[in-house]
């Protein structure tokens, strides 16, 4: 996370600098996990089993992620009953899957991360507090009660109230509110975080 080493003149001006690192991210991401699924496709099985392997389990994390893969190398390949079972995938394509839920990871409401600055330039200092404390809860009932089987949204949870629980630098002016065309790219990013984060059913 890129610390503000003074204060954004607006929250219009955080609400940029927050949503700047996560958007390049997973235009990127998106970019190599398409080609890596792509070159997966079209290999020879001689060349195709020179390739790294990732369990299901950890594609069957992430709804988008997982949904692309299956659409992309045969719908059904993630739907198996053992989750020890693995998937032969080109670097890209791992690379491309792992940026996704990383940005996702960033985009969550929490602490002094690009999530929870969005966050208090959307809703403000006073409720995005009860965001971040809801979004804490989620995550924390998520790992307890096994609907996050590889354990990625609890750990991200300790780590973000350890490391990311410093109060932001408030911005010169807090007043102005944002315009509509950053409200709904905020409410977009909100839905690539459920839909990238929520596991594969």
């Amino acid at each position: 996370i890129t610390p503000i080493r003074s204060s954004p003149r607006s929250l219009k001006s955080l609400f940029d600098f927050a949503l700047a690192g996560p958007l390049m991210g997973i235009i990127l991401s998106l970019i190599l996990l398409y080609s890596g699924l792509e070159l997966t496709a079209f290999m020879d099985l001689s060349a195709r089993e020179q390739l790294p392997s990732v369990p299901v389990q950890i594609l069957r994390s992430s709804t988008l992620g997982g949904g692309i893969i299956e659409y992309l190398l045969g719908d059904g390949l993630l739907n198996t009953p053992n989750s020890d079972d693995a998937v032969k995938l080109h670097p890209y394509a791992i690379a491309g899957f792992g940026g996704l839920v990383t940005n996702a990871l960033s985009l969550l409401p929490i602490g002094n991360t690009d999530g929870g600055r969005i966050s208090l330039a959307f809703f403000g200092r006073s409720f995005s507090r009860v965001a971040q404390g809801f979004a804490l809860l989620l995550l924390a009932i998520s790992g307890i009660f096994g609907a996050d089987e590889s354990n990625i949204l609890l750990s991200y949870a300790l780590f973000a109230q350890f490391w990311q629980r410093e109060a932001e630098i408030p911005c010169r002016s807090e007043v102005d509110e944002l315009d509509s065309l950053r409200g709904f790219i905020a409410i977009g990013m909100s839905i690539f975080v459920v839909l990238t984060l929520v596991p594969l059913k």
